[in-house]
C-alpha cells in the first residue's frame, strides 16, 4: 500500500479535466481508495452551490473511470473560498495496493505517509452541534486510525468536515429542524478530534463550550463545515512505520496571519533548504500545502487593529487573501489549500500548518 499525492487545476468548480488526466494514471482496479481535498472558488453561503457541483462532477468522473465501486471508495473534502492569490484546484490522494511496479518500496527507511477515511452515519437534527456530535466525530476518527493501520501517536493531522444541518426530517419532539452556524459546528468538530487524539478531556465536551472556551483546543485537526452533507467525514494523514512510498506529512503551528517563520519551521522540519531570499529553495519536493489561519476575536493583529472584524466582507475572506500571500512568498506558489476560522483548533489568533514533501533521494 503506498499513498500517492497530485494536485491539479480547475477552470471552474465543475472542471474535472486535469483531474480526470491524473486519475487515468491509476488503474481502477489497484486503487484501495481515493480522497479528495478540493478548494473551489464560491461565497460560502447557504444558496452557493458551487461545492455541490464540483461533487457531483467529481463523482462522475471517477465513476467514469472505475465505475461506482470506485466512487464508493472516495472521500470528497470541499472547501470554498480562494480569495486573494490562491489557485483554484484540489488535492488527488491515491492509496495503491501493491505498488511496486509504480514506486519502489524504501524498505527499512522508517515511516511514510498513509491516510485513513471514515464516515459517520447520519446525524440527526437533534444531535448536531451538540456533545453527542463531538463523541460521533471522534469516534470516526478512531475509524480512520483503524483504517489507515495507524496510532494516535502516528497522526499528524486530521481533516474533518461536518455538517451545519441535518437531511433527516425533525422527529415528532424537535421544534425544528435546526441548523447550525458554521463556526459552531467546527467547534464541535475540532474538540470531537482532539478527544479521539487524546487532546481534550471528555469531560470539557460540554455544550456550553463550543466556541466559547478557547482554552479547549486540538493540535492537530483543521475542520471544515458545510450543508451539502449530514453526516462527518474524516481524512487523516500519518507518518506510518513501515509504510511504503516516498513522502512524508508535517505539521507546524502559526502565532497569527503573519507568521512566516512559522511556516518556514515547518518545512525546515520537513527537511526543506531556503534560498537567499527566503523562498524554499527545493519546492519541487514539496507536493501539498495546507494550512488553517486564523483572527484574533478583537480582530487585532500583533497588537494593531485591523478591519477584519468590521469590514463588509466576512472575516475568513480577509485571512485567506493575507495568509496567499504569506505562502505564496515562500513557496513561490498560487496552489496551496487554506481555510480560516481556528475555533478550537489552535489558540485564539493563531493557526496550523502542514506539508506533504517528497524524501530527499
Amino acid at each position: 500500500m503506498t499513498a500517492h499525492v497530485i494536485a491539479y487545476d480547475t477552470a471552474n468548480p465543475g472542471d474535472v479535466s486535469d483531474f480526470s488526466r491524473n486519475l487515468a494514471r491509476f488503474e481502477p482496479a489497484r486503487i484501495r481508495k481515493l480522497a479528495l481535498l478540493v478548494k473551489t472558488e464560491g461565497n460560502s453561503d447557504v444558496n452557493d452551490f458551487s461545492r455541490e457541483f464540483a461533487l457531483l462532477s467529481l463523482t462522475r468522473a471517477i465513476e467514469d473511470h472505475g465505475g461506482k465501486a470506485l466512487a464508493d471508495r472516495s472521500t470528497f473534502l470541499i472547501s470554498t473560498g480562494c480569495e486573494g492569490a490562491m489557485t483554484p484546484f484540489g488535492y488527488l490522494f491515491v492509496d495503491l495496493e501493491d505498488d511496486a511496479a509504480v514506486l519502489p518500496t524504501r524498505a527499512g527507511q522508517g515511516s511514510a505517509l498513509a491516510f485513513g477515511c471514515a464516515r459517520s452515519r447520519s446525524l440527526t437534527p437533534e444531535e448536531i452541534g451538540t456533545p453527542a456530535h463531538a463523541v460521533i466525530v471522534a469516534e470516526t476518527v478512531e475509524a480512520a486510525m483503524r483504517e489507515a493501520g495507524v496510532e494516535a501517536d502516528d497522526v499528524a493531522l486530521v481533516i474533518v468536515k461536518t455538517p451545519v444541518t441535518s437531511h433527516i426530517p425533525a422527529t415528532a419532539g424537535a421544534v425544528r429542524n435546526t441548523r447550525v452556524t458554521s463556526a459552531h459546528s467546527k467547534a464541535v468538530g475540532a474538540l470531537g478530534a482532539g478527544l479521539a487524539l487524546g487532546e481534550v478531556p471528555r469531560e470539557k465536551i460540554v455544550q456550553e463550550a463550543f466556541n466559547t472556551d478557547h482554552s479547549l483546543y486540538a493540535k492537530r485537526a483543521m475542520v471544515f463545515s458545510g450543508a451539502e452533507l449530514d453526516c462527518v467525514e474524516i481524512m487523516l494523514l500519518a507518518n506510518r512505520p513501515g509504510a511504503a512510498g516516498d513522502l512524508s506529512v508535517h505539521t507546524g503551528f502559526l502565532r497569527d496571519v503573519l507568521d512566516a517563520k512559522g511556516l518556514r519551521d515547518m518545512y525546515t522540519a520537513a527537511g526543506c533548504s531556503f534560498d537567499a531570499d527566503g523562498q524554499v529553495a527545493d519546492a519541487g519536493r514539496v507536493v501539498a500545502t495546507l494550512i488553517k489561519a486564523g483572527s484574533a476575536p478583537d480582530g487585532k493583529v500583533r497588537g494593531v487593529r485591523t478591519t477584519m472584524k468590521s469590514s463588509h466582507l466576512d472575516m475568513d475572506k480577509h485571512v485567506r487573501a493575507a495568509m496567499s500571500g504569506i505562502i505564496g512568498s515562500i513557496l513561490g506558489s498560487t496552489r496551496t489549500f487554506i481555510s480560516a476560522n481556528t475555533v478550537h483548533q489552535a489558540p485564539p489568533g493563531g493557526g496550523l500548518c502542514a506539508c506533504i514533501v517528497r524524501k530527499a533521494s
